[in-house]
């Protein structure tokens, strides 16, 4: 493994005040790096400026700004994008402004860029076995549209404009200050009974955010890197129910309640056939599909090339994000 390190590179961070960034940005600054970061107010600009970043005003449609974030910086980690929305709503930040990054990126010399996609670009049907070579499926919710289109940018720019780029494609990330994968999981968790589709045996794809945060380092520092995709989750993955059954466990609840599968098929197809097009509602059913299967996401390559691999197991993990419930008033 041909690493480097980042004590004395510049490097350009997107997305720095979401969950992911707000745990990159703190051990960027911890190697010694220099961060700059794209900020799209002054609120957001002074509490980056607190430890230790300096800010460049902007958003990802304004390409004058990301240029002038990027000016003389060796590295940019993209983690920006749009998280729900309707696909016009997704697709300016989630593909353009890609397509800004890289093209900024190349205007002022940046030898890397790190995008951070998503494992929802493998789609909800076909293979169980999801390796980095596997053949993007197609969709029609806007996350996965969205996303994927982006992956293809990032080629399709780097090759075309000579720069290196890698992409890491997370699972679902989760820790303290997280979403839909904390705070979503432990509202459903504490559900009692916890209501789930079937019995809860097909796998999930959690991540603990500090795994992440350390691939991504990895992937800035390491020559091999470039021009390649890697997956970003445990191996072999979780199911349902141990994640699920984990937030359970905090919440002092062990009931659960399988709902039966094929009459919510039922339902999931007769929401399909009257939903517009690039709903989410269009892959219902293959959503409740996905959400029952047994699949697989290797982490060889990881492993080989990065000497990554996922050091928080599910339950530290979860313990983790005790006190950040506690403090938010949704664990009693």
């Amino acid at each position: 493994m041909a690493e480097q390190t980042l004590a004395s590179k510049r490097i350009f961070v997107t997305g720095a005040t979401g969950f992911l960034g707000s745990y990159l940005v703190p051990r960027l600054v911890a190697e010694g790096a220099q961060v700059m970061a794209l900020a799209r107010s002054e609120k957001k600009a002074a509490m980056l400026a607190e430890q230790g970043v300096e800010t460049t005003l902007g958003d990802l449609l304004d390409l004058d700004s990301l240029r002038r974030g990027m000016r003389d910086c060796d590295i940019v980690i993209h983690a920006a994008a749009a998280l729900d929305g309707s696909y016009d709503e997704m697709y300016p930040a989630t593909v353009i402004g890609t397509q800004n990054v890289m093209n900024a990126a190349a205007d002022m010399g940046v030898r890397r860029v790190v995008h951070i996609s998503s494992v929802a670009v493998y789609g909800l049907i076909g293979r169980d076995t999801f390796s980095e070579d596997a053949p993007l499926a197609s969709a029609e919710y806007p996350y996965i549209t969205t996303k994927t289109l982006a992956e293809k940018h990032v080629q399709r720019i780097g090759t075309e404009r000579r720069v290196e780029w890698s992409i890491v494609r997370p699972g679902m990330i989760y820790g303290p200050r997280a979403g839909l994968w904390t705070k979503g999981m432990f509202q459903l968790a504490s559900l009692r009974p916890t209501p789930f589709i079937g019995d809860g045996s097909g796998s999930a794809s959690p991540i603990y955010v500090d795994d992440v945060v350390e691939m991504l380092v990895r992937v800035a520092t390491n020559e091999q890197a470039a021009g390649e995709i890697f997956n970003c989750m445990m191996d072999p993955t979780p199911t349902w129910r141990e994640f699920i059954g984990a937030y359970q466990r905090l919440a002092g609840n062990t009931r659960w309640l399988s709902i039966p599968v094929l009459p919510m098929y039922i339902v999931a197809g007769i929401s399909m056939l009257l939903a517009p097009r690039k709903s989410i509602l269009r892959d219902l059913p293959d959503g409740l599909g996905w959400l029952v299967r047994k699949k697989r996401f290797p982490m060889d390559k990881s492993r080989q090339l990065l000497g990554w691999e996922p050091q928080v197991s599910l339950a530290e993990g979860v313990a983790r994000c005790e006190g950040w419930l506690r403090k938010t008033g949704r664990l009693k």
